[in-house]
Formats: structure tokens, sequence, C-alpha cells
């Protein structure tokens, strides 16, 4: 039986035709050096110190887990439970790097990555605690999203910037996810 694959293609928006792996790697170096129009750096991810309170609960739900997990003889999860407090506690304690964000003529530079124009898809901003964000959906399947953290530009020079080449959502954009998400995060409160 043959087996398919899933392919990534680009579709070039002025020709119409479909680029090569080895032209959109062209296209990518090329916006690596393409003109500048705004750029501000900011950190990697939203960073916020956490107390001892806070790791308590978390060991605390990670027992109360791994008991059931065992309990329950998935011996497996227990390990994957584990993985997973240790991932929580190095983002809890491990401060985020500093990256510059460059919004060019050719699309997006953000952490030295391009992201070009028929990559993108739409934008919206959002806050979350006191950081202002702006989230890009893209058309990859990694990353489906861009969230980048705004410092010292304003949501109206990106909105003026970002509107000639996307589509603009005047409410955050949720998926099925983001809300069960929300929900599981309202529920159990780790603060």
């Amino acid at each position: 039986m043959p087996t398919f694959h899933k392919q990534e293609f680009h579709i070039d928006h002025r020709s119409g035709r479909i680029l090569s792996k080895e032209e959109m790697d062209a296209k990518h170096q090329a916006a690596l050096e393409a003109k500048k129009i705004i750029s501000w750096k900011s950190t990697d991810r939203i960073f916020v110190p956490r107390t001892k309170n806070y790791f308590t609960k978390v060991a605390l739900y990670a027992l109360i887990s791994i008991l059931a997990a065992i309990a329950f003889g998935e011996f497996f999860l227990v390990g994957v439970i584990i993985a997973l407090v240790f991932v929580v506690y190095v983002l809890a304690t491990a401060e985020p790097g500093l990256i510059e964000h460059k919004i060019t003529s050719m699309g997006i530079l953000s952490g030295g990555r391009p992201f070009l124009w028929e990559e993108l898809d739409s934008f919206w901003f959002n806050k979350k605690g006191e950081e202002r964000l702006l989230i890009v959906q893209t058309k990859l399947h990694f990353p489906t999203r861009l969230i980048i953290i705004l410092t010292t530009v304003s949501e109206r020079t990106l909105l003026d910037l970002l509107e000639k080449h996307l589509h603009f959502h005047s409410a955050p954009v949720h998926t099925l996810m983001d809300k069960w998400a929300g929900k599981l995060q309202s529920k159990i409160s780790l603060d």
C-alpha cells in the first residue's frame, strides 16, 4: 500500500505557481535582508515571578495525579506528569531571553526567523496581565500562531502596517482548545 506524506507547499501570489522548497528557502533568505519598516525588542515569552505557594500547589496537583495514575496502572503517565512538572519549574524559574521583532517589506522577522506575508493569515491584539500582545495567525503547520510582546511600539502603528497585508480581527480569535484551556485555568488556580 502506498504511503502518502502531507507535503507543505506555497503558492506565489503574483504568478499563481507552486514554489519549490529551494525557491522558498531563497525567499526566506531574502526576507532576512529585506528593508526594515519598524523594529522593537521584547522578551521571547511572558514571565511572571512565582511564589513558593505556586510551587507547592504544582507539587500537590502532581502528587495527586501521580497517585491516581499508579492506582489505575498507568505507569507511563507518571513519567509524563514528572516531565510536565519539570517543564513548569523551568519556565517559572528561568528568565526569558530578549529577541528582536521586525516588520519588513517581505513579512515579519521574529527572533531571527522570517515569516513571509504569504505564510501569514490574520492578526489581532490581546492583553495578558500587563503585557500587550500581537497575535498573528499563520498558514504554517508550526507555528500556527506568532505571539509577540509589544513593548515600545503602538498598536495603531502596527495596525496601519499589517492591515495592508493581513486580515485584522477586532477581537481575539479563540479556538476550541483556547476555550478549554481558559475553562481549565479558571477551575484550577495555581496562584
